[in-house]
Formats: C-alpha cells, sequence, structure tokens
C-alpha cells in the first residue's frame, strides 16, 4: 500500500510534546512499517493552523490525491488534518471518489463504512468545537486586556513601542508623527505628498518600508495619537469600543480635531483641488442655476510681463445650461473680505445656525430613539437574569443577546446622525473665532492658509456676475451656509 504522510504543527502545538514535524514524523514511520505499508511522499505544513484548507502542503496532498499517487493518506491524529467539519467532509469525498482511504496513526478509523465515516465526523466536529471555545476565549481574553488599556496586538503602531503589556512612545518616532500632522495642517500638503517627502528624506514605515498613502493616513485619522485607543477596528466591528486616556499622547486633541476637519472637508474634493491655489473652489456655487464654480487659470502677456489670472466658471456653463460669466478671484476675494467686514459675527453665526436647525428638528425622533436604548438596555438585563438562573438555555441566550446588540447598534449610528445634524458646528472651533482670524489676518496668509480657513468654515457660497465691468463690484455673494 502506498501512503501519504500528512504532518502538521501550528505555532502554539511547536513546543509540546508529541506533536513535533520529528515526533510525528517518527510514529508515522513506526506505523507504516507495521502495517507493512510503504510512505511515498511527505506533506509538511509548519505553523499553519488547520481553521481551513489554506495551506500548501494540504493543496499539493489533495492534488496527489487526484492524480492517485498514492493508496491512503496518513496522519498521526485527525486534528492534524483538519478541525473543521466541513473541511473533512469536503477531503472525505475527495478521498471516497478516487478511491483512496484515511487512516489515523493513533485513532480507530474506517472510511470504508457508514459508521465509521460517522465516528470521523464526531470526532472533527469535537475538534471543531475545541477549536471555536479556544477562539472565544482568547478573544475575551483580549478585550479584557483591551479594557484595561493593554496593547494585545503584536506590532505597536508608528511612534510607540511595547513596556510590558503598555505602550510608550519613541521620541525619533513621535517627532515624524508631530511632523506628518504640522505639514497636513498647513493645508499645503495632500497625504500623498507627505508621503513622497517623507520618503525623501530616507524616513521608513514602522516595517521599515517605504511610506505610502494609507500609511500616513493611517496616522492621521488614529485616535491612539490623542490617548485613545480603539479595539476590533478593523474585525469584529459590531464589538468595537474605545479606550480613551489608555496610552501617552503624541498629539494634543485640537490638532487632531482640526486635521479631521480637513480630512472631512476634502471627502468630496479631488486631491489637486484640495491644495490648488483657488481659494473658493469646493464651497463655490452659482447663484444662476445651483452648480459647482470651477477654477480656471490663464496666462496672458504684454510686453516683457506676463500676468497670472485666477477665474471662477459654472460647471453647467460647458453645456450651454448656465450664463454665468467668469468670476475673477481677486474681485470675489476682495467682495468676501468687503461682505465679513461688516458683519456682527455672533449676530450672522447665530442666525445660520438657528434657521439650520429650524429646517431639520430632530427633537422628537432623538428622544423616541434614546427610550428604545433604554428598553434594550432592561431587556438585557431580563435575559442576562434568567440565563444565570437557568431560565433559557446558552443558545437562546447568545441568540437574544446579539439581537439586541444589532437594534442597539442600529439605533446608535441613527442617534449619531442626528445629533451630528442638531450640532452643525464643528467641535473644538468656533466659527466667530474663525471669521475673526480672517478679518484681522487675511492679508497675511498664504493662499493655502487661506483656502483652509474657508473650508473649514463654510458649506457653500452663493455668488453672482452682476456687471460687465473689470471691478470688484461686478462680484455678489448672494448667499452663504456655514458648516
Amino acid at each position: 500500500m502506498r501512503v501519504a504522510a500528512y504532518i502538521r504543527v501550528s505555532t502554539q502545538m511547536q513546543v509540546e510534546e508529541g506533536y513535533s514535524l520529528s515526533a510525528q514524523k517518527e510514529r508515522l514511520k513506526a506505523f507504516a512499517f507495521s502495517q507493512n505499508w510503504e510512505i511515498v511522499q511527505f506533506y509538511v505544513d509548519e505553523g499553519i493552523s488547520a481553521k481551513d484548507m489554506e495551506r500548501p502542503e494540504l493543496k499539493r496532498m489533495l492534488e496527489g490525491v487526484k492524480e492517485k499517487l498514492f493508496d491512503i493518506v496518513l496522519v498521526y491524529k485527525l486534528d492534524r488534518l483538519t478541525r473543521s467539519v466541513i473541511d473533512l467532509d469536503r477531503m472525505l469525498k475527495i478521498f471516497s471518489d478516487h478511491e483512496v482511504m484515511f487512516k489515523s496513526a493513533t485513532e480507530v478509523y474506517d472510511t470504508t463504512t457508514a459508521t465509521g465515516r460517522l465516528f470521523i465526523r464526531l470526532v472533527a466536529s469535537m475538534a471543531q468545537w475545541e477549536r471555536e471555545n479556544l477562539g472565544e476565549r482568547v478573544r475575551m481574553g483580549m478585550d479584557e486586556k483591551a479594557r484595561e488599556g493593554k496593547w494585545v496586538i503584536n506590532l505597536p503602531p508608528y511612534g510607540y513601542e511595547k513596556d510590558g503589556d503598555y505602550l510608550k512612545i519613541i521620541e525619533s518616532e513621535a517627532a515624524v508623527v508631530r511632523k506628518i500632522y504640522e505639514m497636513y495642517m498647513t493645508g499645503k500638503y495632500g497625504i500623498a505628498k507627505i508621503a513622497r517627502l517623507l520618503n525623501e528624506e530616507d524616513l521608513t514605515s514602522k516595517k521599515n518600508n517605504t511610506w505610502q498613502y494609507n500609511t500616513v493616513s493611517y496616522i492621521l485619522r488614529n485616535p491612539l495619537y490623542i490617548g485613545t485607543m480603539r479595539y476590533n477596528y478593523r474585525v469584529n466591528k459590531e464589538q468595537y469600543f474605545e479606550i480613551e486616556n489608555a496610552v501617552p499622547a503624541i498629539i494634543d486633541e485640537v490638532s487632531f480635531q482640526r486635521v479631521q476637519a480637513i480630512i472631512n472637508s476634502r471627502k468630496t474634493k479631488h486631491p489637486r483641488s484640495a491644495t490648488s491655489k483657488f481659494i473658493f473652489t469646493g464651497v463655490l456655487r452659482c447663484s444662476r442655476c445651483g452648480g459647482c464654480m470651477a477654477g480656471k487659470y490663464s496666462i496672458s502677456k504684454r510686453g516683457d510681463k506676463k500676468y497670472h489670472s485666477y477665474n471662477y466658471y459654472c460647471h453647467n456653463s460647458k453645456f450651454g445650461s448656465c450664463d454665468q460669466p467668469l468670476i475673477n478671484q481677486n474681485y470675489l476675494e476682495h467682495q468676501f473680505l468687503n461682505r465679513i467686514s461688516h458683519w456682527n459675527l455672533n449676530k450672522e453665526v447665530n442666525e445660520a445656525i438657528i434657521e439650520d436647525k429650524k429646517s431639520v428638528d430632530n427633537t422628537d425622533s432623538i428622544a423616541n430613539i434614546n427610550k428604545e436604548i433604554e428598553e434594550i438596555k432592561k431587556r438585557r438585563s431580563k435575559w442576562q437574569y434568567a440565563w444565570v438562573n437557568e431560565m433559557i438555555s446558552d443558545e437562546d441566550f447568545k441568540k437574544r443577546t446579539n439581537e439586541e446588540n444589532k437594534k442597539e447598534k442600529m439605533l446608535l449610528e441613527e442617534l449619531e446622525a442626528l445629533t451630528k445634524i442638531e450640532n452643525p458646528i464643528m467641535d473644538n472651533y468656533n466659527i466667530v473665532d474663525i471669521l475673526s482670524d480672517i478679518q484681522l489676518n487675511w492679508s497675511n496668509l498664504e493662499i493655502h492658509e487661506k483656502k483652509q480657513l474657508v473650508h473649514l468654515t463654510f458649506k457653500t457660497i452663493s455668488v453672482n456676475k452682476i456687471k460687465k465691468l473689470q471691478k470688484p463690484e461686478s462680484v455678489e455673494i448672494v448667499d452663504f451656509d456655514f458648516l
């Protein structure tokens, strides 16, 4: 009988007696010799879990089954082959279809009979249960550690290193993190450009790779840098939670919130638009048709001198559906400052906010959602009491708890959306203060700084060309809408 010996060790089992590669190999050779069988091929997966069939040597062995290179597949124990009942069924079918038998050196199986196949499935079910039970215990332990502010992931984030179970700052990396935030807050640099500049300075990421868009974006968006650790952010998202003050902060909260505001303001804009020399792109609207106003750059010559002109045109004018003429940026900028200089800032902002709140009154909806959330909490307490007192089964308790968690998550998301509408002003940023800065410091600001202030303050600015004159008075700011 030709035998294929399959051996597997996971990283957790390598150190355990009797499961090492050499131990399995010797026992399988001895077993084959006792049966007068010949091992024609060893297939060895080292450091790989049996949770699925994505194992290189297992795949190679199954190809050998299909090519009928051997008559028997021999393993030390069933759980070396698989811990999944579904995967076991798949493999047994492949073995059966190609008339290959399966044998464990330490367990009694006979895949040629219905009783033997039933028994092997029962054993596989127990192996799967053991793996899933272990996984649940490990996850619960990791969740508990995370709630205590301990870092349970192997690789610490850029700017930190592990100090026992916790994180501490690496000052050399923290300086780079602060530099990334400072560069982005100027409004002059986008995420891709920051990555390129870091690479030009021969700086590397945590894994000693070059900086990419995603690595810079991760640093700019991660609240860990203000001390708030998030857990289950990418996987098990239904179990997501945050722990404030879990790690020492590298960035102050005001800077972090400012960066989030800039990121959000650029979400719907082309990257080139976000860093261009057109101050009002992204917020400017045509008062005649409501269309977006885009920037148009031109150069003209008068003698030896070159003149650079920045203008805005209505996007719909390209299709002949709007007759808005070009609007010069210098004229628009003049009228913008003129409009703000005559404002009673507190009065203007408050009136705009009140008007915004009038348009969307969510008081009743928010109250109803909060009431439903309280009801869910009460029901959850009842299920817990019933489970503790063995009035309902584990399965029933788990099912009801999951149902309540899904309902609560949906309601909390809806509540967050409604609350954002109720509170349109950015946290940590007072529009009145920003407008005051615009009035006092506009002439001293760089183009990108002006652009950033506009984008942090206004959602839209509606304009119109009212005269065919080459003067600021030819441009009218019709309306505006705060963020």
